[in-house]
């Protein structure tokens, strides 16, 4: 065969595979348009041919059940003042919600109040020297030094009712980013009030407000003086009373944030 033979051959070999990608293309896009949802839709393209689609759903595990609200729940003081950590909120800092992760039992249009209410346990014991606003919601369910400082469900640890990570400067003590996620594998609910709570669940105000305790620079307490105070180390079900703080919560974040 000649050289010319072999050239033509190879342009066509070139030029069909140039077809084939832009051809691959745009099947690809038009396959992108198709949701991914169960039912008959058309193609993109070809209006000779639908197209049916059948999503093989996950089958919710039940819920344990909610019980009744039980109220007049005690909410004791304690003066055991909470420790200390070496970081602190810068005077403006923000924050970013996952209203998706919010599981059903608690309602996603409650978190914002949720979040408020912690907030405020917090800014108000420091007479407002850090001003918290709320950034833009956010989709992200694990932790990430990006500039963001979400709060969301997600999974963690079994052990964990939730894992709050901060990242700061040793140098200056200040916080730049904090991350906490609230574990989606138990059961939770919101009864809006220090002495009410479900049984059966963790109330979602009482647990947040004790973790960001943590962003403000509070340490965990274990030992059984601690038992009342907002930042014990561990979480109860059908209990609250964490939406409200303790002097010895108060103290410990007034000193921090020198308030006396």
């Amino acid at each position: 065969m000649s050289k010319k033979f072999f050239a033509i051959l190879t342009i066509l070999v070139i030029v069909l595979g140039v077809s084939s990608s832009l051809v691959l293309a745009k099947n690809n896009k038009e396959s992108r348009d198709i949701p991914e949802e169960d039912g008959t839709y058309d193609v993109p393209g070809h209006p000779e041919l639908k197209v049916r689609v059948f999503v093989h759903k996950v089958k919710p595990a039940p819920q344990p059940p909610l019980s009744e609200l039980k109220c007049n729940l005690d909410d004791p003081n304690s003066l055991a003042v909470v420790s200390s950590t070496p970081w602190k909120l810068p005077a403006n800092f923000t924050y970013n919600l996952n209203p998706s992760s919010v599981p059903t039992s608690v309602g996603s249009a409650n978190l914002q109040t949720i979040a408020s209410n912690a907030f405020l346990q917090w800014t108000n014991a420091i007479s407002n020297k850090v001003t918290v606003g709320k950034g833009s919601d956010t989709t992200m369910t694990r932790k990430a030094p990006d500039g963001k400082n979400i709060i969301t469900w997600g999974r963690i640890s079994a052990s964990a009712l939730g894992v709050t990570y901060i990242w700061y400067y040793p140098s200056t003590g200040e916080a730049v980013d904090v991350d906490t996620i609230l574990n989606q594998k138990y059961f939770w609910t919101w009864s809006g009030i220090s002495t009410c709570a479900y049984t059966n669940s963790y109330d979602a105000q009482n647990i947040l407000t004790h973790e960001l305790g943590h962003w403000f620079g509070l340490d965990d307490e274990y030992t059984s003086k601690y038992v009342n105070n907002t930042m014990y180390g561990y979480g109860f079900q059908k209990d609250a009373k964490g939406d409200t703080l303790t002097n010895g919560d108060i103290d410990g974040i007034q000193a921090i944030y020198s308030i006396y």
